[in-house]
């Protein structure tokens, strides 16, 4: 995007990107905010010398949204709603009427977790609004949020900074897993058996060692990672698959064992629990929208 100065910028412009992106059409987007198509395409112009991108790509199907134009349409919607909250007096943000979307970063746990009982939620009260999930982890979701590529996040964080603020979702315990024909398991899991057995590890970096492996270094032990993956959700999978066991976070095993035949054991050693937080950057602090969102998050981790 070149340098301007906002009081050199047509604010109205972003009224047509956010029709276009709402309807992928030029005339359709016209009539929704009454204007000529003319004016349409005239202001697509400036929009595109503005931003330097082409910002919409005619297809059979219509005007296609850039990589650019998708990135940014969350915030250009966001914009609207806030000056349109001002200009009514500052209205409380309804979402039984809200076309709104917001842009979260998860991680595939996160999701397993969360999302179900969100979608739930959105579809009884808020059916208009959208979600964008965008994939996260504890290493890259404060910069993501500092970057404007997610309007919130939800996981497991290093502390955040001043700038950014954290509530706590709930406090999430481990739990060990392995099939429920596993040759090597017993009615229990005691300490030898558990370091006797081949593990499997999710590490959103690829490290074989993990949370779970430095614990068990500051008391001298070791166990066997003989396998490890990106993504927490191969976890059930694979150990359904295997004669590997795996010690993750209960919330990811406990929802399936009744679907697959897994069996479920207290860890044999003290792992404490971690914390599950939504960040957000202060920016979005008075922004009613943002605050309903933040609201339903913490009801659903409630509940998780």
């Amino acid at each position: 995007m070149k340098k301007a100065h906002i009081s050199n910028v047509d604010l109205n412009l972003l009224v047509v990107f956010d029709a276009l992106v709402a309807e992928g059409h030029a005339t359709r987007a016209a009539e929704r905010i009454g204007l000529t198509q003319p004016a349409v395409s005239h202001s697509l112009n400036r929009l595109r010398a503005l931003f330097g991108d082409p910002l919409f790509v005619r297809t059979p199907r219509g005007m296609t949204p850039t990589p650019l134009a998708q990135d940014i349409a969350a915030s250009v919607r966001s914009i609207l709603e806030q000056v349109e909250g001002v200009l009514l007096g500052g209205r409380a943000f309804d979402p039984s009427e809200s076309t709104r979307q917001f842009v979260v970063g998860l991680s595939d746990y996160a999701a397993f977790v969360l999302l179900p009982r969100l979608t739930a939620r959105l579809d009884r009260e808020a059916p208009g609004v959208s979600l964008v999930i965008r994939n996260t982890s504890r290493s890259v979701g404060l910069p993501m949020l500092d970057d404007g590529a997610v309007e919130l996040i939800a996981g497991n964080f290093p502390q955040p900074p001043t700038h950014m603020r954290e509530e706590l979702l709930y406090a999430e315990d481990f739990i060990c897993a392995g099939r429920g024909d596993h040759p090597d398991l017993g009615e229990s899991l005691d300490l030898d058996r558990y370091l006797s057995l081949r593990h499997l590890q999710v590490s959103m970096k690829g490290n074989p060692s993990g949370y779970v492996d430095a614990i068990l270094a500051e008391k001298g032990m070791k166990r066997n990672v003989v396998m490890t993956v990106g993504h927490f959700l191969m976890a059930p999978m694979l150990v359904d698959a295997s004669d590997l066991v795996a010690t993750e976070p209960s919330r990811l095993f406990t929802p399936l064992a009744g679907r697959l035949p897994l069996r479920l054991f207290p860890p044999p050693i003290d792992i404490p629990s971690f914390r599950v937080v939504q960040t957000w950057h202060a920016r979005h602090d008075a922004d009613p929208g943002h605050q309903w969102l933040r609201r339903v998050f913490s009801e659903v981790g409630q509940w998780a």
